[in-house]
């Protein structure tokens, strides 16, 4: 089973999507959207999502694996879209 989940950027500036346990850092422009997949062991497990002022953070519950991120048939690297300047 795979647990999918789409997050845009609404807002007027850049905006870190933050994916846990591995660190990785991707970012929406006003407008876009990414998508969100991981493989699950339970229906009922979902992305945990924390709001903060850099952006947001995706944390993968123990019934989840390794999340990837996506746009369209597209599977992201890390850094994506990342500012210049930048540094965690």
């Amino acid at each position: 089973m795979e647990r999918r989940q789409t997050v845009d950027n609404q807002g007027d500036k850049l905006l870190m999507v933050f994916v846990e346990p591995e660190a990785l850092d991707y970012w929406l422009k006003p407008g876009d959207a990414f998508e969100l997949r991981a493989p699950i062991t339970d229906p009922k497990a979902n992305f945990e999502i924390a709001l903060h002022e850099e952006g947001i953070s995706v944390c993968p519950p123990h019934e989840m694996g390794y999340i990837t991120v996506w746009c369209g048939d597209e599977e992201l690297d890390f850094g994506h879209q990342r500012p210049t300047g930048w540094s965690e």
